[in-house]
């Protein structure tokens, strides 16, 4: 068993030591491996510079790898699918995969990536990308999204010319296919064009910049320059063109041996009723119990790709999300797990976790694990489900997701659980002191299940 014993007698009449003795519980019975091997590929950095992935810029993922370290199979099952790595993966092995994802942009991503282009339709794209200086329309048309701060997020004429090209795509004579390439390509240089750039749970803008612990405002004009130069439309046409150019070389990828691949946009929560197949592997990471909504730091690309429309839709898919984050729906039913409550009776009343609403959070977010876990059980065959999670830190406890996400699955019906340490994390500096000494707690895993 893997399990800190630090402190476990000397403490436990102080808060840490209580602290340390449900930690030790909530790992209990459950067969703790070392896998450092998996540390560089549970997250997203070892595939962003890796052809087809690079295509869009999509940090909550991880590696492709995972196929072959995980031993995954010949029909494989990514029912958080994001922008497709394990898909893009399985399909240059020759495999089959199907992937689901709620949120519209990641399924739109990882359905151009994995719908290979004829001949004929890589070339009308090289000759979309050739003529565009030339072809680009005097005007942008009326169309503008309804977002709020569309204009903060680009400068005049940097809009200007994204919706210039956005209107020659809509215009050019090509196929649907072909177009959707050229809107990924458009979509994914958003934030390298723009005033804008993501962290965390949302974005921020340049004119900011971060100094001893507050925000400094830059000089108007000159960071403009140095960022964008003295021309935005050639800055922004240089910046399609160059990723356009990219991602057509990556086509060649797209050879005999491509194996198949399906993207579904839709709720993992409802698995069962979005696909009729069956799997030799299932994987996910689904999104981290971290407060994090993905779809307020994705939100420029979601409106400006067409995604959505009115700020109901935002909503919509808010309300529908794993309750991962604080604007999910809170109310659907929850299970009690008696060691999650522990938890977070011992969590500090005061913090801002708690006042925000972090415990429901919890609640609901495993509960949510438990019923996608029932529904992978129905679709798998023969093998494991592989289940991605990091711990977190709230109000002075640690949350063991690993622990917590294999007594969910224990729930769903899965009897064999190994739980595998990939790598340890490290936690926030608003939390560090007052959990000194159970660093090792703070575990990314992944956990393995077995009918």
């Amino acid at each position: 068993m893997f399990a800190s014993d630090l402190g476990r007698n000397s403490l436990r009449a102080t808060p840490l030591g209580l602290l340390s003795n449900t930690l030790s519980r909530a790992d209990e019975g459950w067969k703790f491996i070392e896998k450092p091997h998996l540390g560089h590929l549970v997250n997203w950095s070892s595939t962003r510079g890796a052809p087809i992935h690079r295509w869009h810029r999509y940090r909550e993922g991880y590696s492709a790898e995972l196929i072959d370290a995980l031993n995954l199979g010949k029909r494989i099952l990514d029912p958080f699918c994001g922008c497709g790595s394990i898909l893009v993966g399985a399909a240059l092995r020759g495999l089959t995969a199907t992937g689901i994802d709620l949120n519209p942009l990641a399924a739109f991503v990882a359905r151009v990536k994995t719908s290979p282009l004829t001949l004929v339709q890589r070339n009308e794209v090289r000759s979309f990308c050739a003529d565009l200086p030339h072809n680009l329309p005097n005007q942008a048309g009326h169309w503008m999204p309804d977002l709020s701060i569309a204009h903060k997020v680009f400068e005049p004429e940097i809009l200007l010319t994204l919706l210039r090209i956005r209107a020659a795509i809509q215009s050019a004579p090509i196929e649907l296919i072909s177009r959707n390439f050229l809107e990924l390509c458009w979509i994914s240089i958003l934030e390298t064009v723009g005033s804008y750039f993501k962290e965390g749970n949302g974005i921020k803008y340049r004119n900011v910049i971060r100094r001893s612990g507050r925000y400094i405002r830059r000089d108007e004009g000159s960071w403009q320059l140095k960022r964008f130069g003295t021309d935005h439309e050639a800055f922004v046409i240089d910046a399609f063109s160059a990723h356009l150019t990219m991602m057509i070389a990556d086509t060649s990828l797209w050879g005999e041996s491509w194996g198949s691949a399906k993207v579904i946009e839709g709720n993992a929560l409802d698995l069962v009723t979005l696909t009729h197949e069956e799997y030799d592997s299932i994987v996910f990471s689904p999104p981290y119990a971290n407060r994090f909504d993905y779809f307020e730091s994705m939100k420029v690309e979601l409106w400006f790709g067409g995604f959505v429309k009115t700020a109901s839709d935002i909503r919509t898919l808010r309300k529908a999300s794993l309750r991962s984050h604080l604007s999910a729906n809170m109310s659907r039913p929850k299970i009690t797990f008696e060691l999650l409550e522990e938890l977070i009776g011992q969590m500090d009343q005061k913090s801002s976790s708690w006042r925000m609403g972090v415990p429901e959070l919890l609640r609901g977010y495993f509960s949510d694990i438990v019923e996608v876990l029932r529904q992978c059980r129905q679709r798998l065959r023969g093998g494991a489900c592989h289940v991605v999670v990091g711990n977190s830190a709230f109000g002075g406890t640690i949350i063991p997701s690993d622990s917590l996400t294999a007594k969910a699955g224990q729930i769903a019906g899965f009897s064999n659980i190994e739980i595998w340490v990939a790598r340890h994390l490290t936690v926030s500096p608003q939390q560090r002191s007052r959990l000194s000494g159970y660093e090792e707690y703070m575990r990314e895993s992944v956990v393995v299940m077995r009918p």
